[in-house]
């Protein structure tokens, strides 16, 4: 089978317009069952970006006869343009768990992990940058779908001479199987905290987010120090594989729901067959700012029946008032049909800044009471049920 393949010289990288160029080669590639052959040939290790498609990265292992090179070459083969199945995972014992892995490492002593790659993640014309940052943890901090990691930037706290930061909680972007599908990785989805001046009009670094620029500003080799993982109220249940989960985040709220739909649709899990229903709903700024866009068409376009993916564009798109479309004016727009899914058992998630809660919760109480029901009432039966789960910051 032949499979479209990017190459471009590690270290020699340059980029048009926020995108790499890259050389577009085809290499015949098994692809199925004979995965002896695909280990001679590939050594999964790391992860990066050929334009804005996200892909396992897998270099050749210069050992075969067939991969004889003096130069470094990282061949970016994406799942989305293989059109492959599902992806193998190991090792498989991750699965034994009946319990999540809680606080494996604690801030008084972290694990200190690898920084494997960092990308930015949006276009041009988003307000602001965003970054995938895989960090290699040698399979020593596992952990579940929808936990996270603490991360402990280098340097010392200044409101505690001699100390060093507080914990900054990431929620981690990837199954527990990492980007490379080989549980030694994961992935965090994180946006660069800048400050600027109100009078000025200037940014000021020494207000900047000190975790979210050291994290943007990694190299790969650099060392970062994690906690965790922690979390719970945003694991992904699993007891019924038909089960709807619909997922409401904004910007790298995203994060928990990327891991959740990798490991529905893009990972062959022997002990996980979804069958249900995910229903994303993502608001972002603009068509630039939009996150893991590319994947998520695929899943929409592999199985239509499975996934629905609506998105909110505040300065793109206007709701039926006129104004700037946020999130709550899309679950607005499929209310009936979210009320009628929750009075099923849909699981409904929320994850992003703590300021999209209220216009939410707005939201679904006009609804509620238009349909003649009281929400505090049904609020309170979805959480009994274990239906709820909320995650802001």
């Amino acid at each position: 089978m032949l499979i479209g393949l990017s190459v471009f010289p590690l270290g020699g990288r340059q980029k048009s317009e926020g995108r790499f160029l890259k050389t577009e080669v085809s290499v015949a590639v098994p692809v199925g069952s004979d995965s002896s052959i695909r280990r001679s040939v590939f050594k999964a290790h790391t992860l990066s970006f050929c334009g804005t498609l996200r892909a396992p990265v897998l270099t050749l292992d210069l050992s075969t006869k067939n991969a004889r090179s003096k130069k470094g070459y990282t061949i970016c083969m994406s799942v989305q343009q293989a059109n492959a199945p599902k992806v193998a995972v190991s090792p498989l014992q991750l699965e034994d768990a009946k319990e999540p892995p809680l606080n494996t490492f604690k801030p008084k002593e972290p694990y200190t992990a690898t920084i494997v790659s960092v990308e930015r993640l949006v276009g041009p014309k988003a307000p602001g940058e965003v970054c995938h940052v895989v960090i290699d943890h040698g399979g020593n901090v596992p952990y579940w779908e929808g936990q996270s990691y603490g991360v402990i930037p280098p340097g010392e706290n200044p409101k505690k001479p001699g100390n060093p930061h507080n914990v900054r909680l990431y929620s981690i972007a990837s199954t527990r199987y990492g980007d490379s599908f080989d549980g030694r990785t994961a992935s965090l989805c994180v946006r660069r905290a800048l400050y600027y001046d109100p009078e000025t009009g200037k940014e000021d670094p020494s207000k900047s987010g000190v975790c979210s620029n050291f994290l943007c500003n990694a190299k790969p080799g650099d060392k970062v120090k994690i906690t965790g993982p922690s979390g719970k109220i945003m694991l992904l249940p699993e007891d019924n594989p038909n089960a709807t989960h619909i997922m409401i985040a904004t910007g790298t709220g995203i994060a928990p729901f990327r891991g959740y739909l990798r490991r529905m649709f893009m990972e062959s899990v022997p002990t996980y067959k979804f069958g249900g229903l995910a229903w994303l709903f993502l608001g972002v700024a603009n068509s630039d700012s939009l996150l893991y866009d590319d994947e998520f068409s695929k899943y929409l376009r592999d199985y239509p029946d499975n996934f629905r993916y609506d998105t909110a564009l505040s300065r793109e798109q206007n709701n039926k008032k006129g104004g700037k479309m946020y999130v709550q004016d899309k679950i607005e727009e499929y209310s009936d049909e979210i009320f009628k899914l929750l009075d099923e058992g849909a699981h409904i998630y929320f994850c992003g800044l703590k300021g999209m809660m209220p216009g939410i919760q707005d939201t679904l109480k006009r609804v509620a009471v238009e349909r003649g029901e009281s929400w505090e009432e049904k609020l309170s039966q979805l959480k009994k049920n274990k239906q709820w789960h909320v995650e802001v910051y």
